[in-house]
């Protein structure tokens, strides 16, 4: 291999200094001169990398701190709504069982939701997302369960307390007429032959002409004469009621009309087997005669009452 020349020309108008080096000695210094060169640079380029990489550490901290914060406020707004939900399942069965239905939830381990446990992890970053997003969705299907399970709870109850008004309209509880009563249901002596008899319904008595009015919500299945009962208003109310107004003097309904609890049927009067003007009023239930006194409300007529107790009844 051929020798090279090394010039050196110095700054000044001194003599140019010439070198020959063999091809194998230039080489030589030529690669150590990369090599320092290259060393140098990359322990000028190390301390920068160190720098980078403990600033992307303390980004990735700070991070991690934060979603730690955000998990544990996460999960303490899932404790508060878990114990809220208790509460609501307590107060959905105190109600059903008010109500004389079976509670939900009483004598049952609680639907407890649990927690997902992020906010105790030291790293949350390491968390897998997809676990993440299972717990998450077992979490909120545990409070949609609940959430269903209380609705149905207070349905239930709608549905009952519905039906309770609805029966309750149903069934013969206010007074058909004013007056006092000069019979009651059961036996008695009888007023046309003074023999023991079973009087089958509460007679009222008052003026002639005194409205009469429905104990109940029901359909008119006969208005018109019927033998001893003069004219009477035959009522069925459902729930196995029926009533009987008899001995009127006029009837202002018809059969098949729906009338209403308190609804004017009528007038009083004396027509068929009677010894004078009065409503004579029966209750069945279920195929049976009942004694009417057993349903009205007091209430419903204090003069009633009070004309009774004047008149020893």
């Amino acid at each position: 291999m051929k020798d090279f020349t090394v010039k050196i020309i110095p700054p000044s108008h001194r003599r140019v200094i010439q070198v020959a080096l063999p091809s194998t000695l230039f080489w030589f210094i030529a690669i150590g001169v990369f090599l320092i060169v290259l060393l140098s640079l990359l322990n000028l380029a190390g301390p920068a990398a160190n720098l980078s990489e403990k600033a992307h550490v303390a980004l990735l901290k700070e991070k991690n701190t934060h979603l730690k914060t955000h998990y544990r406020k996460l999960e303490n707004k899932l404790g508060d709504f878990d114990a809220k939900l208790v509460e609501l399942q307590e107060i959905c069965d105190n109600v059903l069982i008010l109500n004389s239905l079976p509670p939900l939830f009483q004598g049952k381990e609680n639907l407890s939701m649990g927690g997902i446990g992020l906010s105790d992890m030291s790293d949350v970053s390491q968390a897998d997302e997809s676990a993440m997003t299972h717990d998450f969705n077992i979490v909120f299907s545990q409070v949609e369960l609940k959430m269903n399970l209380v609705k149905t709870g207070f349905y239930r109850v709608i549905e009952k307390m519905e039906n309770s008004v609805q029966k309750w309209e149903h069934v013969p509880t206010i007074w058909p007429a004013d007056g006092w009563v000069s019979s009651k249901f059961g036996w008695r002596k009888s007023p046309f032959n003074g023999q023991r008899e079973f009087h089958t319904g509460l007679d009222i008595a008052n003026m002639p002409a005194t409205p009469i009015k429905a104990a109940a919500n029901g359909y008119v299945v006969y208005a018109g004469w019927f033998g001893v009962y003069g004219n009477v208003v035959m009522i069925e109310h459902g729930f196995g009621y029926e009533t009987r107004y008899g001995h009127m003097d006029s009837i202002h309904v018809r059969k098949g009309q729906y009338v209403s609890k308190g609804q004017y049927l009528g007038t009083m009067g004396d027509s068929g087997r009677s010894t004078g003007t009065h409503l004579h009023y029966e209750v069945i239930h279920n195929g049976k005669l009942d004694d009417p006194l057993k349903y009205l409300i007091p209430e419903e007529n204090k003069v009633l009452r009070g004309v009774s107790r004047i008149h020893g009844q």
